[in-house]
């Protein structure tokens, strides 16, 4: 068993030698981009008063999402502002006990603005090569930022 254990460390040092965890690092930044777009749509909505998680969407659930439920979420002292959201099912019962949300969509519901454009990120150098190869070459430039968010 101690054998198995140092033989998957060593592994593990090599593949970090080899820039292997900036691979799996690629996933991470997509779902930090996702995100991040979750996020600038809620404060283009005026929803980023803490009454609505950040991975909360701004749109009615896929009818077929078992893990998701459409509310119509009405934020505290400001009743005009209701918009439709696709919430996590966890989520559900403190926003109908609290906050006077309905499940389903929201009846009259104002567009939001546009969240603004982001710049991107830019893209990351490669790692340095073993026993005395190259570095990788450099990462693209990042692209335009979110598209628009369309209720209805």
């Amino acid at each position: 068993m101690k054998s198995r254990v140092q033989s998957l460390a060593r592994v593990l040092g090599l593949a970090g030698s080899l820039g292997v965890g900036f691979v799996a690092g690629i996933a991470c930044d997509a779902d930090t981009d996702v995100e991040e777009d979750n996020i600038a749509a809620l404060r283009a909505c005026g929803l980023d008063d803490g009454t609505v998680d950040r991975h909360a969407q701004v749109h009615a659930c896929d009818p077929g999402n078992q893990k998701k439920t459409t509310i119509c979420h009405i934020p505290p002292g400001n009743p005009a502002n209701a918009h439709t959201l696709c919430i996590g099912n966890a989520a559900v019962p403190a926003h109908l006990d609290n906050h006077g949300d309905h499940l389903g969509v929201c009846d009259n519901e104002q567009p939001c603005p546009p969240p603004p454009p982001s710049t991107g990120a830019g893209g990351t150098t490669g790692a340095a090569g073993v026993s005395g190869g190259s570095g990788g070459a450099p990462g693209s430039a990042g692209t335009g930022g979110a598209p628009p968010v369309i209720l209805g």
